[in-house]
C-alpha cells in the first residue's frame, strides 16, 4: 500500500488520460497538460476510463515512482462526484488521497487544516 506523507501535495487529474501511458507519459501529462512540476514531490492521481484502475506518480528525490492499483471488482466511485470541468486538476489533502486509494469517499472527512502551510 502506498503511504502519502501528511506534508505532501496531492493533485487529481480531472481530464481523461490514456492508461497505456506509464511513468514517462504521465510525467509529461503533469508537465504539459496540468502545468505542474512532477519533480516537486507531489503525488499525481490518474483514473482509468473504466474507473477500475488508478495510477499515482511521484518523485522521491532519486527517481520517478508509480503506484498502480486495479480493483478486482467494482469501480472508483468517489471520482464521479467531482464535476468541476473548468479545471484540469484538483488539489486535495493528503489524507483524502489516502482514503481515495482505498476506494473510500472523502466527502465527509473532517480534516484539520495544517497550522502552517508548506511551501
Amino acid at each position: 500500500m502506498l503511504s502519502i506523507p501528511p506534508s505532501a501535495k496531492v493533485f487529481l487529474s480531472l481530464e481523461q488520460v490514456d492508461f497505456r501511458k506509464h511513468i514517462k507519459g504521465l510525467k509529461k501529462w503533469a508537465q504539459n497538460e496540468l502545468q505542474l512540476d512532477p519533480f516537486s514531490g507531489a503525488y499525481f492521481f490518474f483514473l482509468s476510463k473504466n474507473k477500475k484502475a488508478i495510477k499515482v506518480i511521484y518523485f522521491d528525490g532519486q527517481g520517478m515512482c508509480m503506484h498502480w492499483k486495479v480493483l478486482s471488482q467494482g469501480a472508483f466511485r468517489w471520482w464521479e462526484k467531482i464535476h468541476d470541468t473548468s479545471r484540469k486538476y484538483l488539489a486535495v489533502h493528503p489524507a483524502e488521497g489516502q482514503v481515495m486509494l482505498m476506494n473510500g469517499s472523502s466527502r465527509h472527512l473532517q480534516i484539520q487544516q495544517n497550522w502552517k502551510e508548506f511551501g
